[in-house]
Parts: C-alpha cells; sequence; structure tokens
C-alpha cells in the first residue's frame, strides 16, 4: 500500500508538471534572467549580439558596437538602420535610408574587417527595410522588405504602403540573385526573421493593422528553398500589438519569442513584455503568452531592475547562456538592454 501511495503522488507530480508546461497566459515564467547591461536614452533603432560580450546596434542611423563588459562604445563609419547577424561567422548584413544592402564582417575578438554595399534599390521602392539572412550548407540567404507609399502608417484615414518581402541568394557574401516574393500586401510587414530546418525555410514576420495598434505574427514555409512559399499561417492572432523576435526550432517543435503590449492594452512599446509561444512540429499552438522574467536584477544593486517596457530585439544562446536584447520603454527612455539567464 505504502509503494502505492508513492507511485500515486509521482504520477500526480508529473501530471501538474505537464500542466503546468502547456499553460496558456503569463502564470508560466520561464527562469529569471539577470540585467547584465543598460545603454541610457540610445535613441536605438536595432539591436543584436555578435558574441558573448558584444552588441551591434544602430543609432541615430549609424552602426555601434558595445562592449557589454567593460561598456566601451564605438562607432563605425557604417549608414544602418535594420541588422541581421550570423553570429558564429561574424556575419552582418544591414540595410539604411540610403536604399544600400551591406555586408559586415567581424573577427573573433569583434573587429570589423570588411565592409562593402552590394545592392542598391534596384525595385526603385520607397523604402527598403528589415533584412534577414540565413545560411543553409554553404550558402547564403537574404530577404528585403520593399515599401511602396506610405511606412509604418499609424494613420486609419491614410493608406497602407504596399509591402512586399523579397527572398535571394546571397554569392560570395558579395552579390544577390533574386529568387522569388515571399508575400505582399497593403498592410505594414515588418519584423521579418529566417530560420531554417529539416529542409525547409520558415519566414516570419509581423502583420499590423496600423503602426503600433494591434498585430498578427504569421510565418510563410518554403519546401523547395525559397522558389515559392506556402500561404503564410497565423501563429498569433492580431488581439495586441505583438513584436516577434526569434524562431527558435527545439527537440519537440518551436518557439517563438516576442514582445506584446497584451496585459496593457493599447500602450503599445511602453506597456509591453516579453513572452514566448511554443508550437508542435505542424505549427499546432500549445501555450501562449508566457512571460519570460527580466527583471531580476544582479545581486545587491537595484538599479538593475526594469524600468518599464519591454521591446525585445533578439534572443541569442551562447554556450549555456541565453541573452535577451529590448529596449526599455522604447517611445521614451529608450535603453537598450541585455539580460542574461545560465541554462
Amino acid at each position: 500500500m505504502k509503494n502505492k501511495k508513492n507511485l500515486l503522488a509521482v504520477l500526480f507530480l508529473i501530471l501538474a508538471l505537464i500542466l503546468c508546461s502547456c499553460s496558456s497566459g503569463s502564470s508560466g515564467l520561464q527562469d529569471k534572467a539577470d540585467i547584465i547591461f543598460r545603454f541610457y536614452h540610445s535613441k536605438a533603432g536595432d539591436a543584436k549580439m555578435l558574441n558573448d560580450h558584444y552588441l551591434l546596434t544602430t543609432i541615430n542611423r549609424s552602426l555601434y558596437g558595445i562592449d557589454i563588459l567593460t561598456g566601451k562604445v564605438k562607432k563605425y563609419d557604417i549608414a544602418a538602420d535594420w541588422l541581421d547577424i550570423i553570429p558564429s561567422e561574424g556575419i552582418v548584413v544591414y540595410s539604411n535610408a540610403q536604399f544600400e544592402l551591406g555586408i559586415a564582417r567581424f573577427d573573433e575578438d569583434s573587429n570589423l574587417t570588411d565592409n562593402e554595399i552590394i545592392f542598391s534599390n534596384a525595385h526603385k521602392a520607397d523604402y527598403m527595410i528589415d533584412p534577414a539572412i540565413v545560411k543553409v550548407d554553404d550558402k547564403y540567404y537574404v530577404s528585403m522588405t520593399f515599401v511602396d507609399g506610405n511606412l509604418n502608417n499609424g494613420d486609419s484615414s491614410k493608406e497602407d504602403g504596399k509591402y512586399t518581402i523579397r527572398f535571394y541568394e546571397l554569392t560570395d557574401l558579395k552579390s544577390l540573385t533574386y529568387i522569388s516574393d515571399v508575400v505582399s500586401a497593403q498592410r505594414n510587414l515588418e519584423d521579418v526573421k529566417i530560420t531554417y530546418s529539416g529542409g525547409r525555410l520558415y519566414l516570419l514576420f509581423e502583420k499590423e493593422v496600423l503602426d503600433m495598434a494591434n498585430s498578427a505574427i504569421q510565418l510563410s514555409v518554403s519546401e523547395d528553398m525559397g522558389n515559392s512559399w506556402n500561404a503564410p499561417v497565423t501563429l498569433l492572432d492580431s488581439v495586441a500589438d505583438q513584436e516577434p523576435s526569434d524562431f527558435d526550432k527545439t527537440a519537440d517543435g518551436w518557439t517563438l519569442y516576442y514582445s506584446s503590449d497584451i496585459a496593457a492594452p493599447g500602450k503599445t512599446y511602453n506597456g509591453a513584455s516579453p513572452y514566448t509561444a511554443s508550437f508542435d512540429e505542424n505549427l499546432n499552438l500549445i501555450s501562449k503568452d508566457v512571460k519570460i522574467d527580466l527583471d531580476s536584477p544582479v545581486a545587491g544593486d537595484d538599479e538593475t531592475k526594469l524600468k518599464g517596457g519591454v521591446l525585445l530585439y533578439s534572443v541569442n544562446t551562447f554556450g549555456n547562456e541565453i541573452f535577451y536584447v529590448f529596449s526599455e520603454n522604447h517611445l521614451s527612455d529608450d535603453n537598450i538592454c541585455v539580460s542574461k539567464v545560465i541554462q
């Protein structure tokens, strides 16, 4: 009888753990992350980790590097508004308001070794934004978003621009070959991320009703290396202002990282918090709005506590450490922060 009671207790414990892991809502917090770096009033447009101590960010339309261990800041002679990185290779793709796409390369000591503009606005669009890069075997692929008309339209009385996400092969990191249009819509399509897994390309993006209003997070999938794309599927419905940051493959499916003002409707970036959503292999939703706790201060230093809303830029893993890069109160303070958790 005693063994049977012990067995029942174990079964109840396992069931409780399963229920917690499958919860929907903000009750299931991830491990607490310590805020290890803050750059006040940055006026940044984008930010991502190059490695476990070096942050690349776009400030006042220029590329900057910041050593988060020493606080040393370096400005590069590179015009940049948006960027994406392959950290393992030190490769950075960026675009700017001059309608240019550039490739910069950094060595293992975070030194800039090469920079080259490889593309100008051949499509003659009004804007060219949000480049994203992925490597598959020995080939590189890039997407860019072209906008004809209004960019980031937040006025319901005005017409949205036409956004088109285009996909290219990047040969020798020097030239682009057009492959296909992924998706086009008379809606704000932003924050593109590309992931490759199991012979498929996954292109993630935000689809806004209006800028800084409710938005859906959608995903297009290609099974033929970008030559054609399935119609976008909606991962998260348009119930809040939701900004995707990363879409990572896991052993059992997928994890989506994003920030959202779902707990503070209408307060957009300054009222947003960071969350995860989980999906199975077939992209069926398992859980959503599971809050990431970035508010754990470094021991004995209350100054590092979170000061406001979170716009999550990127999530990177180096070794057994996860780094979250985000803007704090983006519409007012715009402090660039890095939080870290050890797995």
